[in-house]
């Protein structure tokens, strides 16, 4: 420690010369950080050498933390609109009881399932989420949701019906890589330190996707897919793969059911047909089987675009299968099983069922079943047309909806028309100025918070992200137990602070805090790596056994194969529309600055990415007669914006791209909460349409 620096208690243990250590939380990457301080002032961050998982990697987002943390425009006093629609300052205690009063009278006069509560992606892995959904089950509500209402859990709920989880690629030791839809160099940057020593070991490279992203540029081959067509390609490459008999037949007949099933689904998919399908070259689709095929162990990163489609479960079925097939499934270099932590459940012991499903339940069901939330894209109907019946309320934490859900001119409608709205934020978002109260939180660098890298890695490794700073704001657990006691429900909470409920929750591994504390760098590895588990004890299906063909799919009315529509919207399945919207728009692709809609009010990204910008191939530009640089009108059959084009030849000729979570050009204006997948409920915002006009400011 500092000389003259006093021993602060909130402060973490671990101090390393003048240097204080935690973890970011602002994406999964998880990256390990030296922060120095000066009092209570930030005064550097780098990334932290000796971290056995990030070794010493940091984003433009980690070395921001400075910035984040004393941006001038960050909200730091609880604020609360008057009756005349003004906003003014409260104390946190009277916010509480402000939000305490109001949740009881709209339970007394519409029933506890009028309330939502949603948390954003910044509460995705943390321990507070957990906490606002055990509130949810003390109050009565079963509309509880998370960012993953659009992300990740399309692709979970595929490998868990498949073979029973979602297995995490081990790049590091792969003798071929396929980056399907996922670009880790802008999502999880770390990740491509060992895609790179692969790589160097001579491992192949295939990238899938609409743009040339810089992974495809280094790529030994790049598939330039339409957008919304992947499950035609998966099925096209299982096509090879069987006809050419490049499976694994010795795992195919001892560990699938349903080959024989799926020999039959895939036989008609040729490369010829799935060129003219995908645009993209049936010889290249032969190359690709082959490749990955050809160089076990093998490995495939699914990413969210695929899940962003009408077809987006079903895709992420027909990849499972093929890595199934293939015989990757639980080895080093192919996909790896790695549990989770276990820890003690937070999940209440009701005596009564909820009296009435969760939004989106029903019509959902494997959604529920195999995440418990309630689907939150079926929101902003409910508040609207009350189907399957109202919601009056809704706790925002750490998300804004106005920019990240689809249809957000539906979504500010909806939101505008709750009796009361609450978001808890650091900043005043496009959401948040529709809200009736905000309440600050502290950064992550306020609280302790795990560390769990079984989904970035595959490491069996439960880590801490130590509180570093003290910060004159309540936590989001605090906020959650707050509440919960102004409420009446402090039985349900009795931890009396957040340490003691991080203790609990650890008990079932026998450590605690201090145990992690001691080993930052490290962590603390709760099981010993082992592969093909499923040798010893099946996969974790109704079989047993990796299942192609799903009776569960079929018993709720689903397609027991993994079947390929095209897109609600494309030239093929909307002809008509598509004369009048000839583009075919994708959008929401990650960039390296921001996380979503977060941070582009931070001088350093700004920068980095200063404004949103329409991609458009110099042919698509050429034929519509726009220019680089020129403000155009993008228009989509739901809303339309105004955006700069950028013209590139790294995207496809009648495709066009934007970024997302922008106040200047807002992408989900254009997007669809209509036509969702119809087993997962995501929304469709990688493939819809658009089109193009000149910008004229008069009309």
């Amino acid at each position: 420690m500092r000389k003259g620096m006093k021993k602060n208690s909130g402060y973490s243990k671990a101090v390393f010369a003048d240097s204080l250590v935690t973890s970011c939380e602002i994406c999964n990457g998880l990256c390990a950080l030296d922060i120095r301080l000066r009092g209570k002032k930030i005064i550097k961050v780098k990334g932290r050498e000796e971290h056995a998982v990030s070794r010493g990697y940091i984003c433009p987002k980690g070395l921001a933390v400075d910035e984040i943390v004393g941006a001038p425009d960050r909200i730091r006093t609880p604020l609360a609109k008057n009756r005349g629609g003004r906003w003014q300052e409260v104390t946190p205690a009277e916010a509480i009881k402000i939000i305490a009063e109001r949740f009881n009278f709209i339970k007394a006069k519409y029933g506890a399932e009028a309330l939502a509560v949603h948390v954003g992606r910044a509460g995705i892995n943390k321990e507070f989420k957990y906490y606002l959904k055990r509130f949810c089950a003390a109050f009565g509500t079963p509309n509880f949701s998370t960012a993953e209402s659009h992300c990740h859990l399309s692709k979970k709920m595929a490998g868990e019906i498949t073979y029973g989880g979602l297995p995490v690629p081990d790049f590091a030791h792969s003798r071929c890589i396929v980056l399907w839809g996922s670009n880790p160099a802008a999502s999880c940057p770390q990740l491509m330190r060992d895609i790179k020593q692969a790589r160097g070991k001579g491992a192949r490279l295939i990238v899938i996707d609409p743009r040339e992203i810089s992974t495809a540029k280094k790529s030994d081959l790049h598939l330039q897919i339409r957008p919304g067509t992947d499950g035609a390609l998966a099925l096209a490459m299982l096509h090879v793969l069987i006809k050419e008999k490049l499976f694994d037949k010795e795992f195919v007949e001892k560990w699938t059911i349903g080959f024989t099933e799926l020999a039959a689904l895939v036989d008609k998919y040729t490369p010829e047909k799935a060129e003219s399908i995908t645009w993209v070259p049936s010889e290249k689709i032969v190359q690709a089987a082959r490749l990955y095929a050809g160089n076990s162990p093998a490995c495939i990163s699914i990413g969210i675009a695929l899940e962003l489609q009408t077809n987006g479960f079903q895709t992420a079925r027909a990849i499972s299968i093929m890595q199934a097939v293939c015989g990757n499934l639980d080895i080093s270099g192919g996909v790896l099983f790695t549990p989770a932590p276990k820890l003690s459940s937070l999940k209440m012991e009701k005596d009564e069922a909820f009296s009435k499903p969760a939004v989106g339940q029903e019509k959902y069901p494997l959604f529920f079943k195999y995440n418990g939330n309630a689907q939150a894209n079926m929101f902003a109907r409910a508040i609207l047309e009350g189907k399957p019946y109202p919601l009056k309320a809704m706790l925002l934490a750490g998300s804004n909806p106005v920019l990240t859900w689809p249809n957000a001119e539906r979504v500010k409608k909806a939101f505008s028309s709750l009796d009361f709205l609450v978001v808890t934020e650091n900043f005043m978002t496009e959401t948040a100025k529709l809200a009736d109260v905000v309440f600050p939180v502290g950064t992550f660098l306020s609280r302790d918070e795990f560390c769990d890298f079984s989904g970035l890695n595959g490491l069996p490794r439960l880590s801490l992200s130590p509180k570093i700073i003290d910060e004159p704001l309540m936590t989001d657990w605090e906020f959650c137990r707050n509440l919960a006691v102004e409420m009446g429900l402090e039985q349900f909470f009795p931890w009396r602070d957040e340490v003691e409920a991080l203790n609990y929750r650890l008990e079932p591994l026998g450590i605690n805090l201090d145990t992690l504390r001691h080993s930052l760098d490290h962590g603390y590895e709760y099981k010993k790596t082992e592969e093909k588990k499923y040798l010893k004890s099946g996969f974790q299906t109704e079989s047993g056994k990796v299942e192609i063909y799903s009776k569960e799919l079929e018993r709720h009315g689903y397609d027991p194969l993994p079947v390929y529509h095209e897109p609600a919207e494309s030239p093929v399945s909307t002809p008509e529309l598509f004369r009048e919207y000839p583009l075919i728009l994708t959008s929401g692709a990650r960039t390296l600055p921001y996380m979503h809609s977060r941070f582009h009010n931070i001088p350093s990204l700004r920068k980095l990415e200063p404004e949103p910008e329409l991609e458009v191939h110099p042919h698509t530009a050429s034929n519509l007669g726009i220019e680089d640089g020129e403000l155009v009108l993008l228009e989509s059959p739901r809303g339309r914006i105004n955006i700069k084009v950028r013209i590139t030849e790294d995207i496809l000729p009648g495709v066009i791209a934007i970024p997302h979570g922008w106040d200047e050009a807002n992408a989900n204006v254009l997007t669809d909460d209509e036509a969702l997948d119809p087993v997962s409920g995501f929304p469709p915002d990688r493939s819809y349409l658009g089109r193009i006009t000149s910008w004229n400011p008069r009309v």
